[in-house]
């Protein structure tokens, strides 16, 4: 207990360890409120009205082309044009006098009717391309759910509602970011100990696994508090801004049988498990580097290396793909992992959430053993050669 308190003591005296954190909830709540300026202008009512009066513009010019048309029939093209977009004029302000008017369930069902009919697929001749076409039926399938369930919908990666917020923060933020800040945070508590390349810790009058475990614990404890804190932080001030939103609010998942949809609280209980994994692992790792270097700078640029790269790796260096499965950083993108995205931009079916598990708890228990059995062989060097002095000091 005596060693925890000493590791706390300097790590709140260390201001090293408090800016990278400090910079880590600053950014979370800069996004939080930019997201939230721009939420009137960019939720359903919002980009309706900007279509409505984009297409009033249109209008008036069709109109000045009519009075300017040589022939009849030119005259006829350009009011029937006239026609059909008063007609979608009027059902884009039926949806939003339903939607400012709490009518949600209404109002995603005339905004389906206009998604359809605007790229034909009532006629069945859809032209688009692939890219086009996917968010056509992201939209259809996020907008028929949330008319299932009746409730407010938010803005595709520009969230503001509590539980939708967090699931955009752990997505965006955790993979580098708050790994990034984990690397800063230990790194000075973890190297500290050692003097002159001497492991100050093993000379303790301790058994060198209890200060192996006490320092594992003292890391582990940091990053868990971090990552509880970071997380509140996301989702208490959204739901105070914008409501807490629903757990049921759907997800646009896209599949080998095409677009479907889960609740983001069931997306959100698989990321939590394969970051808490993850949070381990790094804390495990920057432990082990710490040993190997014992230097702070070197152990912070290895650390990073390590940890951040592979992350950044996994589906843009097609040779990796084949083997991104089996790599603990493909499982830090924990929502490209549940969502399947990752898999399929890699071309590998076995990227997902209980080979993450099954990998991460792979790791994790191999760099225990390390981080154990190197203490255990040094400590036994270190007190080796300090009897070796005592008794030629003798």
């Amino acid at each position: 207990m005596g060693q925890q308190t000493l590791y706390f003591k300097k790590f709140y005296k260390n201001k090293g360890s408090w800016l990278p954190i400090f910079v880590f909830v600053l950014a979370i709540l800069v996004v939080l409120v930019m997201n939230t300026r721009v939420g009137a202008e960019r939720n359903l009512s919002g980009m309706e009205k900007e279509e409505i009066a984009t297409n009033k513009a249109m209008l008036a010019m069709s109109e000045q082309s009519i009075t300017s048309a040589q022939t009849e029939e030119e005259k006829a093209v350009f009011k029937e044009g006239d026609a059909l977009s008063k007609a979608r004029m009027e059902k884009q302000q039926r949806v939003v006098n339903l939607y400012d008017n709490g009518n949600w369930s209404e109002a995603y069902t005339v905004k389906i009717d206009l998604i359809k009919e605007s790229h034909g697929v009532y006629r069945g001749d859809m032209k688009a391309s692939p890219e086009l076409k996917e968010s056509i039926f992201r939209q259809i399938a996020i907008y028929t759910k949330l008319a299932e369930l009746d409730i407010k919908s938010d803005q595709e990666d520009m969230e503001t509602q509590g539980t939708t917020f967090l699931y955009r923060m752990l997505t965006n933020f955790f993979p580098v970011f708050f790994v990034i800040i984990l690397c800063f945070t230990l790194n000075t508590a973890f190297t500290d100990r050692f003097y002159q390349n001497i492991d100050r810790s093993l000379l303790l009058p301790h058994k060198f696994a209890k200060v192996t475990f006490q320092r594992l614990l003292f890391g582990l404890l940091v990053a868990f508090a971090l990552y509880i804190m970071t997380c509140l932080i996301a989702y208490l001030p959204a739901s105070l801004l914008s409501g807490k939103g629903s757990f049921e609010y759907p997800i646009a998942i896209s599949t080998n049988d095409g677009m479907t949809t889960k609740p983001v609280g069931s997306l959100l209980a698989q990321m939590v498990v394969l970051q808490a994994l993850a949070i381990v692992v790094v804390v495990f790792t920057i432990d082990l580097v710490s040993k190997l270097f014992r230097r702070v700078m070197t152990t912070l640029f290895v650390s990073l290396l390590i940890l951040v790269a592979p992350v950044l790796a996994v589906g843009k260096i097609v040779p990796l793909n084949q083997w991104a499965h089996l790599l603990p950083g493909t499982y830090f993108n924990s929502a490209a992992v549940v969502d399947y995205s990752l898999g399929i931009l890699c071309g590998n079916g076995d990227i997902n959430f209980v080979n993450g598990v099954v990998v991460l708890s792979v790791v994790l228990l191999v760099l225990l053993i390390l981080n154990v059995g190197i203490d255990g062989y040094r400590s036994l060097s270190t007190g080796m050669n300090y009897k070796m002095g005592e008794d030629k000091a003798c």
